[in-house]
C-alpha cells in the first residue's frame, strides 16, 4: 500500500485486538482469494460505483485478489435470484468473502439472502458496506448472519480485510467493525480518503459483459440505442440538508476541507475519453452527490469537456448556483438535463424542517435559466414528511406546476437513521417500530400511496396523503416530456421496471406487491394506465436515499 494508504488505514487508541477471538483471521490459506462483490437492485439498476472504486483499488493493490461481481437482479429473473437460487449461485463461486454495497431501504428485502447464504456456506465471512452500514451501524453489525460491517469510504478497508484473512496484517480489519467469536464487536474508526488522486478510477470492466455494455442496465434515463454511462467527478456535498445521508457523514469528517473532493479536470477528462473510447459511450450522467460542489473545477471541467469529450450529459444541481451564465454555460458544454431538488413547495417548510433556504423565487429563476438555455429540468420532492401538512403537499404540487419542469418527480419520505430528520420523526413519536414496508417508489400501479410514518390526522391524513399523490400522478403523467430527439426521430426511453424489494417477505398485502415504474417515451397522447414515465433506477443513483 501507498504511504497515503497506510496513514489512513491505522486507527489509533485501539483496545488490543484480542486475534484469538476472530472467526476469520488467516482463514485463507490459499494465495488466490475470491472475493464477490454484490449490491441489491430491485429496479433493474446493474451499476454500483462504490464497487467499481474497490474494485479498482483490489486490482491495482493486490493482483491475488479474484474479483467477482453477483448482484441481486431479481427484476431480471424473480426466480434465479430469489434467496435460496442467489445462495446457490454464490455457493457455486466458492469465494473466500462477500462483501455487499446496501442502501438503507434496501436491508430489510436483504435480510433474507443473508440467512440463505448463512445457511448454504455457513464459513463465508460476509461485509456489510454502505449507507446501510454507515448510518445504521448497530442495527447491522447486530443481524446475526454479518461478520463485518464497513465504516466508512471502503477501499483501504476492503484492501486491509483481504490481508485480514490471509492473516498477513497484524490487528483487526482497519476500516471495519469485527463481530468475534463471543458476540462482542471490535470497533476500528471510519476511513475518510480526503485524496481522491492516490485511487485508480473505478473499475467498469467487472459490470461489463463480454468486454461491453450491451445487456448491462448502465443508465437512470437516457437515449434508447446509446451506452449511458454514469461516472463521478468527485465525492461530498457541502450541504447539511436534514433528510440527506451526507448530513451525518458531514458531521463526523474530521478534516472538513478534504470533505468536498474532486479529481483534477484535465485527468478526469482524460478517462472520460478513456471510457468514451473504449466503450463507445453516448452519453454520460454524473453521479456526484452535487456536481457543483466546487465551482473552480465546473469551469475549467466545462471547458475541456466541450473540446475534447463533445457528448450529451446530465448533472446533479442546486437552484442557488443555476444563474443564466452558468446554465448557458453548462449547455455550451453539452448539458441535456439538470436534475435539481425542491423537496417541498413551502418556504417556510423547506427552510426549517429541511435545511434548503433558497426561496421559491429562487426555484422558479433556475428552472427559467435551464429552459431559456435549452436544458432539460428534473426536479425531486419528497411527500409525507415528518409534520408536513396537506397544505404543504398541495404548494409542492402547485410550484411544480408553475415550473413545468420536462420531469417532474416525487418519492415517499423514509426515516434515515442517523439523519436530523429522523430525529424529528422520534422525537415526536411518528416512526413505525420494525416497519420493514419502506416504499420509495410510487406505488404508480396501484394507485395508492402509503406514508411512511404514523399518521397525524390533525396534520396529513391517510387519505389526504393518498389523493394528493394521486393528484401529483396525475400532473405527472399529464406533464413529463424529457425526450432525447436525433434528427426529427424521437428516441424512446427505457422499457418497464418493477420494484420487487417487498415480494421477498410473507405478510405482505397486495398493496405491497408488484409496485412497477413504467419508463416509456411520454408522447402527447396519455396513456390512462397510471405508470410514471421516462424513469430508470433513480434511487441507486442519489446517495440521499442510501
Amino acid at each position: 500500500m501507498n504511504s497515503k494508504a497506510d496513514v489512513i488505514a491505522v486507527s489509533t487508541k485501539l483496545p488490543m485486538y484480542p486475534r484469538h477471538k476472530s472467526r476469520f483471521f488467516g482463514s485463507v490459506k490459499k494465495p488466490k482469494l475470491r472475493l464477490v462483490f454484490a449490491f441489491y437492485s430491485p429496479d433493474g439498476n446493474e451499476i454500483a460505483m462504490p464497487i467499481a472504486s474497490m474494485s479498482a483499488y483490489l486490482k491495482q493493490t493486490f493482483p491475488s485478489v479474484e474479483v467477482f461481481l453477483e448482484p441481486v437482479l431479481i427484476l431480471r429473473d424473480a426466480e434465479l435470484y430469489a434467496p435460496e437460487n442467489y445462495a446457490k449461485r454464490i455457493q457455486a463461486i466458492q469465494p473466500d468473502l462477500i462483501a455487499f454495497s446496501i442502501m438503507s431501504p434496501h436491508w430489510y428485502p436483504m435480510e433474507p439472502y443473508l440467512e440463505e447464504l448463512k445457511k448454504a456456506i455457513p464459513g463465508l465471512p460476509v461485509c456489510i458496506g454502505g449507507y446501510q452500514a454507515m448510518l445504521s451501524r448497530d442495527q447491522t453489525i447486530e443481524n446475526p448472519n454479518v461478520d463485518y460491517i464497513c465504516v466508512g469510504d471502503g477501499e483501504y478497508a476492503i484492501g486491509n480485510i483481504v490481508q485480514h484473512l490471509w492473516g498477513t496484517k497484524d490487528g483487526p480489519a482497519d476500516g471495519m467493525w469485527e463481530k468475534l467469536d463471543d458476540g462482542s464487536i471490535y470497533e476500528t474508526e471510519p476511513h475518510q480518503i480526503g485524496d481522491l488522486g492516490a485511487l485508480p478510477f473505478p473499475d467498469y470492466d467487472i459490470f461489463s459483459k463480454e468486454g461491453g455494455f450491451k445487456d448491462v442496465n448502465s443508465s437512470i434515463f437516457g437515449p434508447k440505442g446509446k451506452l449511458v454511462l454514469p461516472v463521478m467527478t468527485g465525492r461530498g456535498c457541502p450541504y447539511k440538508c436534514t433528510y440527506c445521508c451526507n448530513t451525518p457523514i458531514l458531521e463526523g469528517w474530521k478534516t472538513k476541507k478534504t470533505f468536498l473532493r474532486k479529481y483534477q479536470p484535465e485527468a478526469m477528462v482524460a478517462e472520460l475519453i478513456r471510457l468514451r473510447d473504449q466503450y463507445n459511450v453516448g452519453y454520460f450522467e454524473f453521479w456526484d452527490e452535487l456536481f457543483l460542489s466546487n465551482l473552480k473545477f465546473v469551469r475549467a471541467f466545462f471547458e475541456i469537456y466541450k473540446e475534447k469529450v463533445k457528448l450529451p450529459f446530465s448533472i446533479n444541481s442546486r437552484v442557488e448556483v443555476m444563474n443564466e451564465e452558468f446554465c448557458q454555460t453548462a449547455a455550451e458544454a453539452g448539458c441535456h438535463t439538470i436534475w435539481f431538488g425542491i423537496e417541498s413547495g413551502d418556504e417556510e417548510y423547506r427552510s426549517k424542517m429541511l435545511g434548503r433556504k433558497m426561496t421559491n423565487k429562487q426555484v422558479i429563476e433556475a428552472a427559467e435559466n435551464c429552459k431559456k438555455a435549452g436544458i432539460n429540468r428534473l426536479t425531486f420532492n419528497i411527500v409525507g414528511m415528518p409534520l408536513e401538512t396537506a397544505k404543504n403537499m398541495r404548494q409542492t404540487l402547485k410550484l411544480n406546476q408553475i415550473i413545468a419542469p420536462e420531469h417532474f418527480f416525487f418519492f415517499p419520505y423514509i426515516p434515515l437513521r442517523g439523519t436530523p430528520l429522523y430525529e424529528v420523526a422520534k422525537e415526536n413519536d411518528l416512526l413505525i417500530a420494525q416497519k420493514k414496508d419502506l416504499h420509495y417508489l410510487s406505488a404508480a400501479n396501484d394507485r395508492q400511496f402509503v406514508l411512511n410514518m404514523k399518521e397525524c390526522p390533525n396534520l396529513l391524513t391517510q387519505d389526504e396523503y393518498n389523493d394528493i399523490c394521486m393528484e401529483m400522478l396525475a400532473f405527472q403523467e399529464r406533464n413529463n416530456r424529457l425526450s432525447y430527439t436525433a434528427g426529427n426521430q424521437e428516441e424512446q426511453v427505457g422499457d418497464v421496471v418493477k420494484d420487487k424489494s417487498f415480494e421477498l417477505r410473507e405478510g405482505q398485502n397486495n398493496l405491497e406487491k408488484n409496485q412497477t415504474i413504467a419508463i416509456d417515451q411520454v408522447t402527447s397522447q396519455r396513456q390512462e394506465d397510471g405508470l410514471i414515465k421516462n424513469f430508470r433506477n433513480l434511487f441507486r443513483s442519489f446517495k440521499r436515499i442510501n
